[in-house]
């Protein structure tokens, strides 16, 4: 069969699957799985251009909903609900792989298949062995034997490859098998280096299925990990890059409607931060969990909270291309795309004042040039931390007031000589910034640090009420909040302050349900006119 020449669609998963168009599901199912195509359209594929990379989620959650579909669509279905023919396969030296494949043809493969095995036992050997991934499970004898199976064959149009869901063991965990393009003549990068990373790719996408679970509704982390693995397993071989700019370019954009091939910074980033440990630690997290908030514990689990880490990529992600530092940020940083700001506007002074709709889960780029100096610039990143947002209803935005001042004032900040910023929000505990002037980094991010919470751990066995610090205020009441590492509330309310070494509220851990709290890391804030503290502690329900 023909493969389709389609111009190539890109979907973003939200919500559910159930809120697709299942005609345009089953046309990119039927073009992906069409294969032996006669014809490959050749064409040059630019770094503007967004491009489907992998059919993993395309495939699978059509063949999950199969019974959807109308009955003439569930005939053609049911005719491409195979693995694809082959009339020779070989095992990789690791023994742990075997690679389908016809000798002649249109599916023939046309790069080197000793340099394809090597590369596929190399992906094996870093995820599993020294990253300490679990190995995708045995298909119980489909394709021949238990090992694991690797097809080849013409892939549609500018597509690297995808992961195929079969049998499902529990819990929305399955075998699989891959397969991938037989040339990669039409792929950003060609030949056998475009098979080397979509190996190392499609490899995760089978331990994550294989050991964590599928999700639809958070396509976007699978993509994302499978896309950063690429990196750390061939880190001379750059593919990503082509992807990164849809992001840069509308960083503004919720987090969770990006397809994930543009967002492999993310986990690059949290890489550098606290290794790998922390990305599988989020995928174990993910059983139980919507992707962002396992991302979120995960951090908090390292010691540090979403909020600040989310702020501090914005910070990264700003010194790229020409702006890039030798040796700090991103290794990489000189060959991603500049961000593109939100707004670039003058600083009329005393006061420059914008309303800003900020989506969940995104970063947004504030630019002023003071033309009554050298000029100077001024550049706030504002993120909106929103994660049950970013899980639940990710077109919840939140407004936020910005005011850029040279005098201050009331709720003004100072953050360098002669600028002072306000943010007002109806949720201001979603929102951080940080600042750069004259590009460097103020390192500042808003909101103030409290010293630490006492006694920590709390235990329910030893203590009856744990203190928060407030910070230099006047006040006799201040208003505390506490939250799990996924932003959801567990209590607020006004407390006494008292006054001892310090000043502090009390509060005796129960929750706004009235129960004790379970065993964890929380994070609080304490709000009063003048000062606002925050930080996390560790609760044990012993």
């Amino acid at each position: 069969m023909n493969k389709y020449l389609l111009s190539i669609i890109v979907f973003v998963f939200t919500c559910s699957v159930y809120s697709q168009n299942l005609d345009s599901l089953y046309n990119e199912f039927v073009r992906i799985r069409s294969f032996a195509g006669n014809v490959k359209e050749t064409h040059r594929i630019t770094t503007s251009t967004e491009q489907e990379k992998c059919g993993f989620g395309i495939i699978n959650d059509a063949k999950l909903n199969f019974n959807r579909f109308n009955p003439k669509q569930k005939e053609v279905l049911s005719s491409l609900l195979s693995r694809p023919q082959a009339d020779t396969s070989f095992v990789t030296p690791s023994g742990k792989f075997r690679i389908h494949y016809k000798k002649t043809g249109f599916d023939a493969p046309a790069y080197n298949l000793n340099d394809l095995a090597k590369a596929v036992d190399s992906s094996y050997n870093y995820e599993v062995n020294i990253l300490g991934y679990p190995p995708p499970p045995g298909d119980m004898g489909a394709g021949g034997d238990d090992r694991y199976d690797i097809y080849i064959a013409s892939l549609a149009s500018g597509l690297y490859g995808y992961t195929e869901l079969e049998n499902e063991l529990s819990n929305n965990r399955f075998t699989s098998f891959t397969v991938i393009d037989n040339d990669f003549s039409t792929q950003n990068t060609k030949g056998i280096d475009g098979a080397r990373v979509t190996v190392a790719h499609e490899l995760h996408h089978a331990i994550q299925i294989g050991n964590y679970i599928y999700r639809s509704n958070d396509s976007f982390y699978h993509e994302l990990s499978s896309t950063a693995m690429e990196e750390f397993v061939f880190d001379s071989i750059n593919d990503y890059y082509y992807y990164i700019r849809t992001f840069t370019d509308r960083p503004g954009d919720s987090f969770f409607k990006n397809n994930g091939y543009n967002l492999a910074l993310w986990n690059i980033f949290l890489k550098e931060r606290f290794g790998f440990g922390v990305l599988k630690r989020t995928w174990e997290l993910m059983r139980d969990k919507r992707a962002l908030f396992a991302i979120a514990e995960a951090i908090g689990e390292s010691k540090s909270m979403f909020k600040d880490e989310f702020t501090l990529f914005g910070q990264w992600l700003y010194f790229t291309g020409s702006r890039s530092i030798p040796n700090k940020y991103f290794k990489e940083a000189k060959n991603y795309p500049l961000i593109k700001p939100l707004m670039t506007s003058a600083f009329n002074k005393p006061q420059t004042k914008m309303d800003i709709t900020s989506s969940a889960v995104s970063l947004n780029y504030l630019v002023f040039t003071d033309y009554s100096t050298r000029p100077d610039t001024f550049v706030s990143i504002i993120s909106n931390n929103d994660l049950n947002s970013g899980v639940n209803d990710p077109t919840k935005p939140i407004q936020i007031t910005y005011t850029l001042s040279n005098q201050g004032g009331s709720g003004f900040r100072s953050v360098v000589s002669g600028y002072f910023t306000k943010l007002e929000s109806d949720n201001n505990m979603m929102i951080s910034e940080t600042n750069i002037f004259n590009n460097s980094p103020l390192d500042n991010i808003i909101s103030t640090e409290a010293d630490f919470a006492f006694p920590q751990p709390f235990r329910y066995s030893k203590y009856s009420y744990i203190n928060f610090p407030t910070g230099n205020t006047f006040a006799n009441f201040a208003d505390l909040y506490v939250y799990s590492v996924d932003m959801d509330l567990i209590f607020n309310g006004q407390l006494k302050i008292y006054t001892s070494d310090k000043k502090v509220v009390m509060w005796n851990v129960i929750g706004n349900n009235n129960k004790k709290l379970r065993t964890g890391i929380y994070l609080y804030i304490v709000k009063t006119d003048d000062a606002t503290t925050k930080g996390k502690f560790v609760v044990y329900n012993d």
